[in-house]
């Protein structure tokens, strides 16, 4: 298991990594990005949208764009991480809340979102399951997760740090929970950074 693929060691970093998310994530996570991931999920205003490992609301406040405040629901595992958020979002339904074991019925959301959050969970085919249970029929699904590099000394850093994902690994990933219609794109803050991220979608 990489290094911070673990619940508490994930949580200890955001313990401090929390003081600074606001200014260090908008560099390697663009509003462009942002907008797409929100994009790829079909959103209308009246969908109700769970937004998994939601960290301080960067993608929430896209989503916010789109969607009603009360079918907006919100979970992240970090204490930290989710007092920022509800300081910034005070009529949004925000909880804590563990990705591999949503704490909600299934079929009820109109699409689920994660955004940064699947390189932490130590399995992210249950975290994607668990995504793809809670949303209904003809829903969507949408994760965005770091790409693994292609220079071999950065692909074995990064894989010990957290986990990493080829483009291929993300759609057998949504494809082996049962997604069908599954779209993805490699994307990046910037044309250095280009291929940095993915993010794939598919229908429940």
């Amino acid at each position: 298991m990489s290094f911070l693929a673990n619940k508490k060691r994930a949580e200890t970093f955001y313990r401090y990594f929390s003081l600074i998310y606001d200014r260090v994530n908008p560099i390697l996570y663009s509003k462009t990005m942002r907008r797409i991931v929100v994009k790829m999920a079909n959103l209308k205003s009246n969908s109700l949208v769970l937004e998994v490992g939601c960290g301080t609301g960067y993608t929430t406040y896209e989503i916010l764009k789109t969607v009603d405040k009360k079918n907006v629901f919100a979970v992240d595992i970090s204490k930290e991480q989710i007092k920022i958020a509800v300081s910034k979002f005070k009529n949004i339904n925000i909880i804590r809340g563990d990705a591999e074991a949503l704490p909600f019925k299934s079929s009820i959301f109109d699409a689920t979102i994660s955004a940064g959050s699947i390189e932490y969970w130590p399995n992210p085919m249950q975290g994607v399951k668990e995504m793809v249970r809670v949303t209904k029929k003809g829903g969507t699904v949408v994760i965005l997760g770091p790409r693994l590099p292609d220079n071999p000394v950065l692909k074995y850093l990064a894989t010990k740090l957290m986990n990493f994902f080829t483009t291929t690994d993300y759609v057998k990933l949504l494809k082996n929970a049962g997604l069908k219609d599954i779209k993805c794109v490699e994307i990046g803050p910037n044309s250095f950074l280009s291929k940095l991220a993915v993010i794939v979608a598919g229908r429940v």
